[in-house]
């Protein structure tokens, strides 16, 4: 499945969950951001530290950040200020200091969170690890290890958990 329709799967199914709560709608309204900028989506990359994955790319380009339940992804505005902001680099360094070598990401290798929930219990992170595997994103927290190789497939997993199996628990 191609990132625009997950994204758009995604929304959906936030739109149709927001109407379904009550005539006036329990959970907050779904929130679709104006696209990032190409320069936004490029200091975006310069702070990830690593070449954007295609997917998040058309992601950004799409909408500049989304709630979708509990998990906020990230967009470029978010990493202006914020409380979201703090969440996710809270949980970078909560993780980096649990031995992300435990699951197979290498030592130095970069990792970027792209999604957290507001307790920071729980995140994706875009990573580079190519000299030992494909995949692109890894969602841990709360004793779940995924690793994913495209942003589409994240939002699939996300939308309907069976319809996709991420391809390990480690990368080794």
């Amino acid at each position: 499945m191609r990132t625009r329709e997950a994204v758009a799967q995604v929304i959906y199914r936030r739109v149709r969950e927001y109407f379904s709560d009550s005539p006036f709608g329990e959970s907050p309204p779904p929130v679709i951001y104006p696209p990032a900028t190409q320069e936004e989506i490029a200091v975006m990359e310069s702070r990830s530290g690593q070449v954007l994955e295609s997917g998040y790319r058309e992601f950004l380009s799409l909408t500049d950040g989304l709630e979708f339940r509990s998990l906020f992804f990230l967009g470029c505005h978010d990493w202006e200020s914020g409380e979201i902001r703090e969440v996710a680099e809270t949980f970078r360094e909560v993780v980096l200091d649990c031995d992300p070598e435990d699951v197979g990401i290498p030592p130095g290798a970069p990792m970027f969170p792209i999604a957290v929930n507001l307790d920071g219990s729980w995140g994706i992170f875009l990573i580079d690890v190519a000299e030992i595997a494909e995949e692109r994103y890894w969602w841990t927290g709360e004793g779940d290890e995924f690793f994913f190789t495209g942003f589409a497939d994240v939002l699939t997993f996300l939308n309907n958990p069976g319809s996709f199996a991420p391809t390990r628990e480690t990368l080794l």
